[in-house]
């Protein structure tokens, strides 16, 4: 847990009085978009700034800022609203022509969690606390690789039982290797059922809201998306860059291919390596909540709100604020900020 100085204290109280004001009214922040991909000569031009100038993948934007597409070039923008937004017509696009302005968007997966709001949150959090539910792969493409099944921790539970289709294993850890065959193009279903008898699929109403899958991507896709990282990671050995830049660089050519699987791998490694980064906390948050894993998100965006005040980032505080407001009720973000404040 964070050690907090008096004068951070100070700033998350305040930050605190802005988020109950956010729930008294309506939340005005400028949705943050992510730019995860470039194509050829592609420039921005933030709101702040004079001139349009050429960019890499990973920028963020505001619905104020504009992109300059020039020839052939292209550009792929991860709106705050969780579509994507390709861009390949040549000429100058106001952010806002194809990411939404608004903030009274859902953003949550309505296939299930979905009573992480309401009077009744805190009793359904507890509920799911105690459900060995699945964290990864989650509602995702993988390729044909060996996998590690993760899932959570269930108080007073010594055992697990993994159920991939017909692999059957079982094991006192809270994750294991899959180490059976993967087709080309599967669909596969995951079931995990602790000692005590809670099950993953008890996180769900109805089959149709279960988002336990994954799929494995089929041959010709897997070879070409494989000689894409081939050349991704060679651009990244040479490249002048921090370690903490090329795994940032390398989550956006994941997100870009909707491989939320290796997407969240490395951004759960950056926030174990104690990063800085606010996109890290705002994205990670943000691909927790998109696969249904709200507890997950709830816990990296209050982390994420935190490290705002501590940089005095206005503009991700109040995206951010935006992202729990949707997550769960104002007392219980209150509550949850006032513990840290007294550690």
């Amino acid at each position: 847990m964070v050690n907090f100085s008096l004068s951070l204290k100070r700033k998350i109280q305040t930050a605190l009085t802005l988020t109950v004001m956010g729930w008294a009214m309506p939340a005005f922040s400028a949705p943050t978009h992510i730019l995860i991909n470039v194509e050829g000569n592609v420039q921005v031009k933030k709101s702040k700034w004079k001139d349009f100038n050429k960019i890499e993948a990973g920028i963020t934007l505001n619905s104020q800022d504009k992109i300059k597409v020039i020839d052939n070039a292209s550009a792929t923008i991860y709106c705050s609203d969780k579509t994507k937004w390709i861009i390949d017509k040549p000429g100058i696009h106001s952010i806002s022509d194809g990411c939404s302005e608004g903030s009274k968007i859902s953003l949550l997966d309505q296939g299930n969690n979905h009573s992480t709001r309401g009077p009744k949150a805190p009793a359904f959090e507890e509920s799911l606390e105690k459900l060995p539910y699945l964290v990864s792969p989650r509602k995702t493409y993988v390729l044909n690789a060996p996998l590690t099944i993760r899932w959570n921790e269930v108080p007073g539970a010594t055992n697990y039982k993994v159920k991939v289709e017909d692999w059957e294993r079982e094991t006192k850890e809270c994750q294991i290797s899959y180490d059976g065959e993967l087709e080309p193009g599967g669909y596969y279903r995951i079931t995990i059922v602790a000692n005590n008898g809670a099950t993953s699929q008890d996180e769900y109403g109805s089959e149709e809201k279960n988002n336990n899958w994954f799929m494995v991507l089929e041959d010709e896709e897997a070879e070409a998306l494989q000689e894409e990282l081939r050349q991704k990671l060679e651009a990244l050995k040479e490249a002048d860059k921090t370690q903490e830049e090329k795994d940032w660089s390398l989550a956006m050519f994941y997100l870009d291919k909707e491989l939320n699987f290796d997407v969240i791998q490395i951004l759960e490694g950056l926030v174990k390596s104690g990063s800085q980064k606010l996109e890290v906390y705002y994205l990670l948050g943000d691909i927790y909540q998109k696969l249904g894993l709200n507890l997950m998100a709830k816990d990296i965006f209050q982390q994420g709100l935190a490290l705002s005040v501590q940089q005095g980032n206005s503009e991700y505080k109040g995206s951010i604020q935006q992202r729990l407001e949707w997550l769960e009720p104002s007392l219980g973000i209150i509550n949850k900020a006032g513990e840290l404040l007294r550690r």
